[in-house]
This record gives structure tokens, C-alpha cells and sequence, in this order.
């Protein structure tokens, strides 16, 4: 029995104490690394990220577009299929 305290106790302690400290300290060094990376971000890699979600905002656009149509189509031809799902 008290062998199983011998073991029961550190490992109590390592994961009250230790272990979320751990896993706090863990989380700020990645969030600092990421900050470190947006920083070290160039000028034309802004740009075109900028650019990627303009085309992204464009396409979703389009693609909203598209949803609309066919939602009009089918209520003119179909009544009923919004009821159906």
C-alpha cells in the first residue's frame, strides 16, 4: 500500500503543479514565435496575402451569386423543396 503512495503522491504534484505550468509556458513560447514570424513578414508577402483575400473575397461573391440563382430557380420550379430538407 504504501508503495502505491510512493508513486501516487509525485505523480499528484507533477500534474497539479508542474504540468499546467508546463503547458502555460509551452503556449507562450509558441505564441511568441508566431509573433516573431508575422513581424519578419516582407512587404510583398503582405501584399499578396492582401491580394489572395480580395480573389477569395471575389470568389465567395460569385459563388453567393450562384447559391442565389439556383435557390430562385428551383422555388420557380420547385415549390416545395425547401421543405424537403
Amino acid at each position: 500500500m504504501s508503495n502505491m503512495w510512493a508513486i501516487a503522491v509525485p505523480l499528484i504534484v507533477f500534474f497539479a503543479v508542474v504540468g499546467p505550468v508546463w503547458v502555460v509556458f509551452h503556449y507562450i513560447t509558441v505564441w511568441k514565435r508566431m509573433k516573431a514570424e508575422q513581424r519578419a513578414q516582407t512587404p510583398e508577402q503582405s501584399a499578396r496575402e492582401q491580394e489572395m483575400v480580395a480573389a477569395l473575397k471575389k470568389r465567395a461573391a460569385r459563388l453567393e451569386s450562384r447559391v442565389e440563382t439556383l435557390e430562385r430557380l428551383l422555388d420557380a420550379e420547385v415549390a416545395e423543396w425547401r421543405n424537403r430538407i
